[in-house]
């Protein structure tokens, strides 16, 4: 599923370093605190017992209508329909329609339309990646939580947090602190990485890669550059 900062383009990059890891270690569960749309989990292989976990139950529910109802997502939402969709609580269809037709993915954001103002697209476009990542996620469980209540033991955790500096969650900032000190206490029982501009010293940096995009839907356009990386949390 689109989502805001999606590790989809740097997943072929990562995922073999942890994967590695996984197997010195005998690791076969793997476990996302922060799934989001699930555009890592869903290129972890299925030999690994796959656990996506958020904060926000409405990205639960998106991910469990593409797993198991993909047929059933709208190809085409008008506005009207999207704005009559906001303030609901997590249910099927509507969940999914407040991320992938929101402006940037941004849950409940203004109502997406192409630069060219044709609105259709997205909707559709939508859909049919949710029908090919159906296909992946299948044995993939999802389950709202906090990360913090995740006490795993023996398994490989991946933490994609929001970034210092970049939107945090609609139910309140992130403590980044508290944070890193679950990072370091999970690290004694498991294998634990994390993505990140920028991480505290101890966590180690395996990992980097300076991306370059444009953003052409802007009145000036322009390019901004961010400097990805992957840290391990060593003890």
């Amino acid at each position: 599923m689109k989502y805001m900062g999606s590790k989809r383009r740097i997943a072929k990059h990562i995922i073999p370093i942890m994967v590695d890891a996984a197997d010195k270690e005998g690791i076969t569960d793997w476990i996302e605190p922060f799934v989001g749309g699930g555009n890592l989990i869903d290129k972890v292989p299925d030999r690994f017992n796959r656990m996506g976990y958020d904060l926000n139950p409405h990205v639960i529910q998106a991910m469990i209508d593409i797993r198991d109802y993909p047929e059933l997502l709208p190809d085409s939402v008008s506005e009207e329909e999207y704005k009559s969709y906001k303030g609901r609580e997590p249910e099927e269809i509507t969940s999914w329609v407040r991320f992938v037709c929101a402006f940037g993915s941004m849950f409940e954001g203004g109502y997406a339309k192409d630069c060219d103002k044709k609105s259709t697209w997205h909707a559709k476009q939508a859909k049919k990646n949710a029908l090919k990542q159906s296909q992946l996620i299948k044995s993939v469980s999802f389950e709202y939580s906090s990360y913090d209540k995740l006490k795993p033991i023996g398994a490989l955790i991946y933490c994609d947090p929001p970034y210092k500096g970049t939107t945090g969650y609609k139910t309140g900032s992130f403590d980044h602190d508290k944070f890193y000190d679950w990072c370091r206490n999970m690290a004694k029982d498991n294998v634990v990485f994390v993505s990140e501009y920028s991480a505290p010293d101890d966590f180690v940096e395996v990992w980097r890669n300076e991306n370059e995009f444009f953003n052409s839907c802007s009145v000036k356009g322009g390019r901004s550059k961010s400097v990805e990386k992957l840290f391990r949390v060593m003890l």
